[in-house]
């Protein structure tokens, strides 16, 4: 059997680098999406119709789910990837593992990963890195207009900020520990943006598990967590031993934001720094007129 699937696999690279090699000037329509925030792009630029497949990070928008999957982005299929017959792979940076990203590339397929693609201050790159692919340009210009509307709404709001609250953001509880952000993690970098300091990041980088007494120094003002597919950590945060005497436990200071919506790195993260700076500085005012235009998660309703 083993021996059957490499053959099929052999198969499958010769076939696709003849087709490669014949459609390399066109415009890419078969495309094979890994990363959500990649998928996203395509769909908000009303490119979907390209979309053959996508990994099982793209949960944005609703209708994604329903594409053939690759598996997930850190662990794509080959031939689940050289089955949809792609002209162009498209990736973010984690997409593996790296074997069988050489193995598409040795198929003669076009693949391209985007190095800095989880980056705040580089997704008006990633569009127009996108949409030059497609050949869709000016849609790529179009949609960085919408996300620099968010940009100068947050730069209004922080100006009116006199002072940076610490925040905790939790990633998840495991064997009744939280999971926090540090340092040097995407997560630093957008409490940043939204006008606050981690309070972590002084003191590891990366992500940590906190013992109680660890979690108790820290003392944050504001804690924040993730959503993923509507099921909630904030009820097991407030009732955790690590956090029963801090500051944001006591005074209701508890949040959750959609993992995708926030974390994804796509069009709408902006958008959602605004919301979480709104949420650190509930008395720093908004442009006169500011409105979302992003959904917030896959199943809100406009």
């Amino acid at each position: 059997m083993k021996l059957l699937t490499q053959r099929v696999v052999t198969l499958f690279l010769l076939l696709t680098s003849l087709s490669s090699q014949a459609h390399s000037t066109e415009a890419p329509n078969n495309i094979v999406v890994s990363g959500g925030s990649i998928t996203e792009i395509i769909y908000a630029l009303g490119e979907q119709a390209r979309i053959v497949g996508v990994d099982s990070t793209s949960v944005y928008p609703i209708e994604a789910r329903q594409k053939p999957q690759i598996g997930y982005v850190r662990r794509i299929s080959a031939e689940g990837v050289l089955s949809l017959n792609p002209e162009l792979v498209l990736g973010e940076v984690d997409t593996g593992p790296k074997k069988i990203v050489a193995q598409l590339q040795r198929a003669g397929l076009q693949v391209e990963i985007l190095q800095n693609s989880q980056q705040f201050n580089q997704i008006e790159d990633k569009v127009m890195q996108i949409a030059k692919l497609l050949h869709v340009p000016d849609a790529g210009k179009a949609l960085n207009t919408k996300i620099q509307t968010d940009r100068k709404a947050l730069q209004h709001l922080l100006q009116h900020v006199k002072s940076k609250p610490n925040v905790l953001f939790v990633l998840s509880i495991r064997s009744g520990q939280p999971v926090v952000a540090g340092g040097n993690t995407s997560v630093n970098e957008l409490i940043a943006a939204a006008g606050a300091q981690n309070i972590a990041a002084s003191h590891f980088d990366g992500w940590k598990s906190l013992s109680t007494e660890a979690a108790m120094l820290l003392q944050p003002d504001i804690i924040f967590t993730m959503d993923h597919n509507n099921q909630h950590v904030l009820p097991e945060i407030s009732q955790l031993a690590h956090f029963k005497h801090a500051k944001a436990v006591k005074n209701k200071r508890v949040y959750s934001f959609n993992a995708a919506y926030l974390l994804g790195m796509g069009p709408r993260t902006p958008q959602a720094v605004v919301e979480l700076a709104k949420t650190f500085h509930p008395n720093a005012p908004l442009p006169t007129g500011y409105q979302f235009q992003f959904k917030r998660s896959a199943t809100e309703k406009n």
